[in-house]
């Protein structure tokens, strides 16, 4: 692990970039303080999970809490039958497109 300055990672991004891309970590400092690191990744840290705020949360759950009482949820007992729903819908929906556009 290197530790540099704000000021010479300023002037040398490039070379402390590429170091994080072989695999070293460089701590940024102000003054003699750590303040911020560039650490290398990979492409499952890329994958970010989505984040949201309070009112945001609330409002999702109250969304969700709505379509449950109006019986419009279903639960599957795996992923492949999630998927498999979802896919189903996919075709109805190309089928139901291709109608209209045979009926104008």
């Amino acid at each position: 692990m290197r530790a540099v300055t704000i000021k010479e990672a300023k002037a040398h991004l490039n070379e402390l970039v590429e170091a994080a891309r072989v695999g070293e970590s460089v701590v940024l400092m102000r003054g003699v303080k750590h303040v911020a690191a560039i650490v290398p990744i990979s492409e499952a840290d890329f994958e970010l999970a989505p984040r949201l705020s309070d009112d945001q949360a609330a409002r999702l759950w109250r969304s969700l809490a709505q379509e449950e009482r109006a019986g419009r949820t279903r639960s599957f007992a795996s992923a492949e039958a999630a998927v498999s729903h979802l896919a189903s819908l996919g075709r109805r929906r190309r089928r139901r497109s291709r109608d209209r556009s045979a009926r104008r």
